[in-house]
């Protein structure tokens, strides 16, 4: 390991320094710095297994290794290195490679580094010099690190044609123009790049990284294109794709559109990426449409609306009743389409404890569930808590 660079410059560059770190917003910069490494579009809906989302926890990991050894003036020990450790492993079994996971620990110290250079270029102060070597030093440590973890993680899937099918994928579907490589891997795999494309997304129910690896490429055979995003696949076919020999698996998850402009093929991924997850927590299998998730998909579209209602709802019930039980109640009311017999004994509760209850939440929402607008305005704000299981979005807007 390298030895850390000399910090001590007096209590006036310490403060600067805590002020420059304190205002580092390490949850929404991972955010985006796998939103940028990713390329392939993702879904906005929390789901596990995305390459993203490995790529976002070990961008997350890498920035407060940094922040702290900035912060403290002490190297990184074992104790705290294992937590990049076995995100690096947990993201070997998501199918990512292990060059990304060290270009996202390479992103994350240029970040600081960057957000340091910011604060006070080097000829504005002699207070910075001894910070800027902090960051590349940490590369030194991340590399073993996750060198080491991959090594460790001995069931990785065959890459195989999947890199320059996930390049190629990310390309068309970012619009961009079509190069002599994007033609050459395009040859290379079977594909017709010239189009029209049907954007696709499929997962195996408890399928390994392995087991998609494997999917991706009999979809590739078949003559689509088709790459590993963790525990999923995504990719593009031509119109009439025969899917009929993959549906036949009973594990598999599959939402496909039909022929998709370039133009819209990112967002029909994304809204792909949702489909399979709401798919996957509600237990179905096989070809999944639109129509069997409609209102969780619009909420989705528009997320900020979305927390919006979230917080006009239960917002103010979470604020005060910290035990859940108002919050409980509307939910359960709203599954039973305000049916208060139907809630009461769900619940269970006495009536007059439901009617009670009613009333508080009326008087704290200043909603009336006797109205049929306000009642779907309840309904919408459950469904969107529980869509995105009270975190926040997988991707900013």
């Amino acid at each position: 390991m390298c030895a850390m660079p000399r910090v001590g410059v007096g209590p006036a560059a310490a403060g600067r320094l805590r002020r420059v770190l304190h205002d580092l917003d390490s949850e929404a910069l991972a955010r985006q710095l796998a939103c940028d490494l990713s390329g392939a579009p993702v879904g906005r809906i929390p789901g596990s297994g995305y390459r993203a989302g490995a790529m976002e926890d070990i961008i997350r990991r890498s920035l407060e290794l940094v922040r702290n050894w900035l912060l403290s003036g002490q190297e990184p020990g074992g104790d705290v290195l294992s937590d990049l450790y076995e995100a690096a492993r947990a993201a070997a079994r998501c199918g990512l490679a292990a060059e990304d996971a060290i270009r996202a620990c390479c992103s994350a110290a240029r970040a600081v580094r960057s957000t340091l250079l910011e604060a006070g270029p080097p000829e504005g102060g002699a207070w910075l010099l001894p910070h800027l070597d902090v960051p590349w030093a940490f590369l030194d440590i991340a590399l073993t690190t996750v060198t080491r973890a991959f090594a460790d993680q001995r069931d990785l899937p065959s890459a195989d044609g999947d890199s320059r099918a996930a390049t190629l994928f990310a390309r068309v579907c970012a619009g961009s123009a079509t190069t002599i490589e994007d033609l050459d891997r395009a040859e290379r795999l079977g594909f017709e790049l010239g189009g029209p494309h049907c954007p696709f997304v499929a997962a195996i129910d408890g399928g390994s990284a392995a087991a998609h690896a494997g999917l991706a490429a009999r979809i590739r055979s078949a003559g689509a294109l088709a790459c590993t995003e963790g525990h999923r696949v995504a990719g593009l076919t031509g119109p009439g794709f025969d899917w009929a020999g993959f549906l036949a698996d009973s594990t598999l998850i599959l939402a496909a559109e039909s022929a998709t402009g370039d133009a819209g093929l990112a967002d029909a991924v994304g809204n792909l990426h949702d489909l399979v997850t709401l798919a996957g927590r509600a237990g179905r299998r096989g070809r999944i449409r639109p129509d069997d998730f409609l209102t969780e998909l619009m909420l989705a579209s528009s997320p900020r609306l979305a927390e919006d209602i979230v917080r006009r709802v239960l917002g103010r019930l979470d604020a005060e009743d910290p035990s859940g039980t108002l919050s409980l109640t509307l939910r359960c009311l709203a599954a039973h389409g305000f049916n208060r017999t139907a809630a009461a004994a769900a619940l269970p509760a006495h009536r007059n404890t439901l009617l009670y209850r009613i009333n508080r939440i009326e008087k704290l929402t200043g909603l009336d569930l006797d109205r049929h607008a306000h009642r779907e305005l309840a309904r919408l704000a459950v469904v969107w808590r529980d869509t995105t299981g009270g975190d926040a979005l997988a991707r900013p807007e």
